[in-house]
């Protein structure tokens, strides 16, 4: 009894020093912020997993109650001034270090690959292997694979017309820029842009083994539980995670048959799993549990995001038929005949085009959570533009930025949940583009930004050209598209579970499509 009432009492000796040093002895004791947080990750355990998905709103709140820099958990800091963003993300040409959070990364059960690496320069040598292929250069090759895919979409789009059946346009997004990034990634690909119904399976399990990081974070055990289990009892358990493990399988075996050479790239241009295999790389970063994670994220990456961008601007479109008939004119300029194939860097320089690209892009956000970093060698130092107090952040805390609050600053973007173009038209609009931090920046900046741009140019071009909406269409126009049971709350975001998501029970963008 009395080892029991011994033990009982150190226990609530070291909890209570526990939380006496988070609360005051913490190297970040000094930042502001709700007590609760500094105490406990169960304040946003609250937020993100009892609630849905509201710690980022919270997050928002928070600043406007304590200030621009806040601290969010035992841990965390997070940050809401803009023009933080580039020292905190910073550049490899500043000589500056950073990692990212093992907490954060952990949670997604994918630690080998570039995007799981917290680690900066393990993540340097990944990145440097694998960025090549993301290259301008690279991407420029990919021009014949990505022409072919619209076509095929755009056969698609004429097969719908005057059948009455409703076209699920976010499986169709998905299927394409699937199919694209598969090619690109093994040469090969499911053709899912050619399957009935776009078959969807492959984004439902992405989009499952994306969202759910929110309570993964707090369990990241679950990763490994589950794929210990047979199939049919992971199935019975949670057929959704079920899915995204066996999808996590199918990748694995895509790269061990590359790997083996029973997968051989038969295209006229170069596929990344096939050129990094006979790279000069070390043995193990080229192993075939390594390099499937690296795939399984640009697979899901490659899928859903450019994906999400085309289903909101596409709604926009159709919604606003003056900004369509602009975009339309424009693309008459440099298409007199709707056929007419346009090189990409012609594309790149049409000023209302970019401008449709930059809002959905801004819209749709990349991913919806903070993305921490943290500095292993130096202070960092955050001065308040309100006060110029100066606020020292510890080597090794990770600090956070968040894309859908900057996105919707209204003293960066007025009226900042509307779909308006020609924001970025005007003289002062070169100053806005470094606040669009979809694709994040510095050092670990999105790898696929300009393969997700080259889909955007040359999907959207084609596509809005030949068709048009019930509002407003051209005399030569294939068809137009008609929204189907789709509404504002189908694009704007409600929670953030890294990526974005809407309201409950979407169904996403819904189009008939009529001659």
């Amino acid at each position: 009894m009395a080892a029991l009432l011994l033990a009982v009492v150190a226990l609530g000796a070291y909890t209570l020093y526990g939380a006496l040093w988070r609360l005051y002895l913490s190297p970040i004791a000094h930042i502001p912020g709700p007590k609760l947080a500094a105490l406990t990750l169960w304040y946003e355990f609250y937020y993100d997993v009892i609630l849905g998905g509201q710690y980022t709103f919270k997050i928002i709140e928070l600043h406007k109650q304590y200030g621009p820099i806040i601290r969010i958990s035992p841990w965390e800091v997070h940050v809401a001034d803009p023009d933080f963003y580039s020292i905190l993300y910073a550049s490899s040409a500043s000589g500056q270090r950073r990692n990212k959070y093992q907490w954060f990364t952990d949670s997604f059960g994918l630690k080998n690959s570039v995007f799981g690496t917290w680690e900066h320069e393990k993540h340097k040598i990944r990145r440097g292997a694998l960025g090549v292929y993301f290259s301008m250069q690279s991407v420029r090759r990919l021009d014949g694979l990505i022409r072919k895919n619209v076509r095929i979409l755009l056969e698609r789009f004429a097969g719908f017309r005057d059948t009455g059946e409703v076209m699920m346009m976010s499986w169709a997004f998905a299927a394409f820029t699937n199919d694209v990034v598969m090619t690109y990634s093994f040469a090969r690909c499911d053709h899912r842009l050619e399957a009935p119904d776009f078959d969807p399976s492959y984004r439902d399990a992405s989009f499952f083994g994306s969202t759910a990081e929110n309570f993964m974070k707090h369990a990241p055990w679950l990763n490994n539980f589950m794929q210990s289990l047979p199939d049919s009892v992971a199935s019975l358990l949670h057929p959704a995670m079920a899915s995204f493990i066996q999808q996590k399988r199918n990748t694995l075996k895509q790269i061990a048959d590359i790997h083996s050479g029973k997968q051989q790239n038969d295209l006229s241009h170069p596929t990344i799993f096939h050129s990094i295999l006979n790279s000069k790389l070390p043995p193990e970063e080229k192993s075939v549990d390594r390099l499937s994670d690296d795939a399984q994220v640009l697979m899901m990456a490659g899928t859903l995001t450019t994906a999400w961008a085309l289903e909101v601007i596409m709604f926009w479109l159709i919604t606003l038929p003056e900004t369509l008939k602009k975009l339309k004119d424009e693309l008459k300029t440099v298409m007199p005949s709707k056929d007419t194939e346009v090189p990409l860097p012609t594309l790149e320089a049409l000023p209302y085009l970019n401008a449709v690209m930059k809002e959905g892009i801004r819209l749709t956000y990349g991913v919806s959570c903070r993305l921490a970093r943290s500095d292993p060698d130096n202070v960092m130092v955050y001065t308040d533009p309100s006060n110029n107090k100066e606020w020292r952040i510890p080597p090794n805390t990770p600090v956070g930025m968040t894309s859908v609050q900057i996105h919707h600053m209204e003293s960066l973007f007025p009226d900042s949940k509307r779909f308006y173009p020609e924001r970025w038209l005007t003289p002062e609009s070169k100053n806005l583009e470094k606040y669009i931090v979809s694709f994040t920046a510095g050092s670990r900046q999105c790898l696929g930004i300009n393969l997700a741009h080259a889909e955007l140019y040359l999907s959207l071009s084609s596509i809005w050209r030949r068709w048009g909406s019930t509002a407003y269409r051209d005399e030569d126009d294939d068809g137009v598209f008609e929204l189907y049971k789709t509404g504002l709350r189908d694009v704007e975001i409600e929670a953030d579970a890294f990526l974005p998501l809407q309201q409950k029970g979407t169904k996403g963008i819904r189009v008939r499509v009529f001659k």
